[in-house]
């Protein structure tokens, strides 16, 4: 499945010079919204049952989702599945306690800007899962409950400006999970998960704006964040106990 499958021309409007393009739009979209869903329920089957996508590559490539999208416990267990450059505009998204445990995941260059963005009790155990790049200007995006237990995990150079984000209760306990360049200039950030370990890092990352909170967090500093935050020109509510390595 690839975005050539799935094109989007925006909306012109209700205006009666454009009813019949107006018309197309609404087809259209209706159209995309049902595959979308039916991509759901094929990545649900267990693998090897008739249906079931389990294992296959999925390219959504610039897809605009401007809909509902259920990936609730679907499982991405091979090959490569590509959300890069996606547009999550309207509607409610979730793929709360889908398994990313084998495939190639890309979220790189992806903008939240207006869905409500669920990945809560997601697991990313297996491969690499990127969110390089990625834009949070809008609407709320959780990764509330979610394990990064395994998997080689990029937030390199993304932008948090404007959504609310939760990790509420993320657990980092193995693998790698990368925060570096992140910048923080707006929005709302909730960063109360467990660290265990030093497989994640916010080398060079920058506090510009915004809310960031570190403060029900619990384990010990991911290694950059202490450096950052005491060199923020905003403050960063940190854990107690966890003091700036420049003081």
């Amino acid at each position: 499945m690839s975005q050539r499958q799935l094109p989007f021309t925006p909306d012109p409007g209700e205006d009666p010079a454009y009813q019949e393009a107006h018309h197309r739009y609404l087809a259209s979209r209706k159209v995309r919204h049902t595959i979308l869903r039916l991509i759901g329920d094929h990545y649900r089957r267990p693998q090897g049952t008739y249906g079931s996508w389990q294992g296959c590559d999925l390219d959504l490539t610039d897809v605009t989702v401007d809909g509902s999208m259920d990936f609730r416990g679907a499982t991405f267990s091979s090959g490569t599945v590509s959300f890069a450059g996606a547009r999550f505009s309207e509607g409610t998204v979730s793929f709360a306690g889908a398994q990313f445990s084998g495939a190639e995941v890309s979220f790189r260059d992806v903008t939240f800007s207006g869905s409500q963005v669920f990945f809560t009790g997601t697991r990313f155990t297996g491969r690499k899962v990127s969110f390089g790049d990625a834009r949070f200007f809008g609407g709320t995006v959780s990764f509330a409950g979610t394990r990064f237990s395994g998997a080689e995990v990029s937030f390199r150079d993304a932008r948090f400006s404007g959504s609310r984000v939760s990790f509420g209760s993320a657990r980092f306990t193995d693998g790698q999970v990368s925060f570096r360049g992140v910048t923080f200039s707006g929005g709302n950030v909730d960063f109360g998960a467990v660290f265990s370990g030093n497989g994640v890092s916010f080398r060079g990352s920058t506090f510009l704006g915004g809310q960031v909170s570190f403060a029900s967090a619990t384990g010990p500093a991911p290694p950059g964040l202490l450096d950052a935050a005491g060199t923020a020109s905003v403050t960063v509510a940190l854990c107690s106990g966890w003091m700036p390595e420049s003081e």
